[in-house]
């Protein structure tokens, strides 16, 4: 081990700061950043020290230091921002980026009916859709596929259009979601007397078991577990429409009914009087959608046929050739959300997941995220070659940082990132074979910060979709975001619009 030079500027400090500002949010510890520096530990003691006194560095919990301000972080020479892809991708690809100027967020839909009925905050807006519809030109009788459909906003949107509206979606109550909201002419007499049914026998019966989740309890107020596990155990198991459209009511108040929220990743949020009684939210649901679906009558003459949500891995979908005139979706982001565990509470009480080992199943069949087995990942790399020319010098850089910080919570976060654009091939590809010559495929997309490094999702995606045969109409900037490891390092959500060409 050697020491540090003895300083000789006020920034004879910067491999030290350059180092803890490359762990982001996570910190380091003294021993992790002499590891990492090959130098003693003392003399990393020392450095903090004075960065603390500059005010530079805080100290946390359990050992951990990190930069108080990531703006003046000087980056590495190999540090690529989203500025140097952005000029190589109207450099190589020919596409400038634009702007998109109208909401794209889900938030919006928490107002609008039949959308309100099962928040699902990874959405987009409605507007947004019927945008996009509109910009298709679509010409009737028309056919709206999405493939990653979750709560089904595109599908409620291209039915209320008059396009036929086909989904996929492997997240049971997200699918659940889709297809009670997209019956849209339910009938509301009938609806009604099963939210009355419900609620007779949950008044009538004794206590539930709660379900295995370990932190039932602690998530639970017991006077609202009582009434949650009993509206449980009255729920229909039928899947006529009015019955699953009250199985949807009870999961609809799951997380108000909590101590939890969801913004968007799942989590303890900060104390609140207490609301409604379970059995009162539920009651109070099932008034709001017969009144949604009241609001909604009058246009009934325009809609398309109804929706059609097939619970399933869309990378394995099958549909004739050139039978979609619209594809309009949003995928997960890379190294984005695990939605098993955001929504375990929904797949528990619903009856999706009955263990763990449920939830482990279900997190394998997900598109690529940080939740695959180490041993998934280091066999996949090693065995596929990048899909993209620009992603070998992304991987090498995500890995050997992961190596060098010794902090982040896993080292084969670029086998990850690897798999995660594998995944994307096959819902590229089937897309482009069910559209017509001249259809759509329309993605909202973001870029990420993974290591340090940065992850140009959007463009990456893009260039994939070229490398199936899609012709790249546009990559429009939507809004900003900020990075969950650096939060001064401006992330963007992009609306990125392939076309399939005529004569294909």
């Amino acid at each position: 081990m050697v020491a540090l030079p003895a300083p000789a500027t006020t920034d004879s400090w910067a491999e030290l700061r350059i180092a803890l500002g490359e762990t982001g949010s996570i910190g380091a510890t003294v021993r992790q950043l002499a590891r990492r520096l090959e130098v003693d530990s003392p003399a990393v003691e020392k450095g903090l020290d004075r960065l603390a006194a500059r005010g530079e560095v805080v100290r946390m919990g359990r050992g951990l230091w990190m930069l108080s301000n990531y703006e003046t972080l000087e980056r590495r020479p190999d540090f690529e921002d989203a500025a140097g892809f952005r000029e190589r991708f109207e450099h190589e690809d020919g596409i400038a980026l634009g702007t998109y100027d109208g909401p794209i967020t889900f938030r919006p839909n928490d107002q609008l009916p039949v959308h309100r009925w099962w928040p699902y905050v990874q959405g987009y807006s409605a507007e947004f859709v019927r945008t996009v519809i509109d910009q298709a030109g679509l010409s009737s009788p028309a056919t709206v596929l999405d493939p990653f459909s979750g709560s089904g906003t595109t599908l409620i949107e291209a039915r209320r259009a008059g396009a036929r509206a086909i989904g996929f979606e492997l997240l049971a109550p997200a699918a659940l979601a889709a297809r009670v909201k997209g019956r849209l002419e339910l009938d509301r007499s009938a609806l009604e007397r099963a939210g009355r049914r419900v609620l007779a026998r949950a008044r009538r019966s004794a206590p539930g078991a709660p379900p295995f989740l370990r932190e039932t309890r602690r998530q639970f107020d017991p006077d609202v577990l009582n009434e949650l596990t009993r509206l449980r155990d009255a729920l229909p198991e039928s899947t006529r429409p009015e019955d699953e459209a009250v199985r949807l009511a009870f999961g609809r108040i799951l997380i108000p009914s909590s101590h939890l929220r969801r913004s968007p990743c799942l989590g303890y949020g900060p104390a609140v009087p207490a609301g409604p009684s379970p059995f009162d939210r539920f009651r109070t649901a099932i008034a709001e959608m017969r009144s949604d679906l009241e609001a909604l009558a009058p246009e009934r003459a325009r809609w398309g046929p109804s929706i059609e949500v097939e619970q399933r891995d869309a990378r394995t979908m099958e549909l004739p050739a050139g039978s979609v005139d619209l594809a309009l979706t949003s995928p997960p982001y890379v190294n984005g959300m695990d939605y098993v565990m955001n929504y375990k509470i929904d797949l528990a009480w619903l009856g999706y997941a009955s263990s763990y080992a449920d939830l482990a199943r279900l997190r394998r069949e997900e598109v690529a995220c940080d939740n695959l087995p180490r041993a998934e990942t280091r066999a996949y790399r090693t065995t596929h070659d990048a899909p993209d020319p620009w992603l070998p010098e992304i991987l090498e850089r995500i890995r050997e940082r992961t190596a060098r910080k010794g902090s982040y919570r896993r080292d084969d976060m670029h086998g990850i990132v690897h798999r995660y654009f594998r995944d994307l091939i096959p819902i590229l590809s089937g897309v482009y074979r069910s559209l017509r010559p001249g259809g759509r495929f329309v993605l909202v997309i973001g870029d990420s910060l993974l290591a340090g490094t940065y992850v140009p999702g959007d463009l990456i995606t893009a260039r994939l979709g070229a490398s199936v045969g899609f012709r790249i109409r546009s990559v429009d900037i939507a809004r900003e975001r900020r990075s969950g490891q650096r939060r001064s390092f401006r992330l963007r959500e992009s609306i990125v619009t392939l076309e399939r060409p005529k004569g294909t």
